[in-house]
């Protein structure tokens, strides 16, 4: 699994209107990332494009999380979850994750992954 580094102990929060939108193709490699995304995680949008999603993985989400999040895009449903990513600089934001496959012509072509911020209780 990749480990991202750095880490750091601070958190970003999310506004109330913030929404991160992002795009990958079926390996995972984003695609598109919107700006919200590129403001809040301090990324280039040249250090994303044609990269794995997982760059922004947090060292503190289990394995499983991940593995669950495949096994039910791969079978062609929706996902949602509350998901604590990393920032370029280490920093870490909350949200709750909504991915879903994309299909054209009847064929999946990638994932859509829409993220608003996660309630205290459910980062809890």
């Amino acid at each position: 699994m990749r480990i991202n580094l750095p880490v750091s102990a601070r958190e970003v929060k999310l506004g109330e209107g913030d929404t991160i939108v992002t795009r990958t193709d079926l390996k995972g490699r984003v695609t598109y990332a919107n700006e919200s995304f590129l403001r809040i995680t301090g990324f280039a949008r040249s250090a994303l494009i044609g990269k794995p999603h997982n760059v922004i993985r947090h060292p503190d989400m289990p394995p499983e999380a991940f593995a669950d999040l495949w096994r039910t895009l791969e079978a062609g449903y929706p996902w949602s979850g509350v998901i604590k990513n990393r920032c370029a600089n280490g920093d870490h934001y909350w949200v709750r994750a909504n991915v879903t496959p994309v299909r054209e012509h009847g064929e999946i072509t990638g994932y859509l992954s829409v993220r608003t911020r996660a309630s205290a209780e459910s980062i809890a």
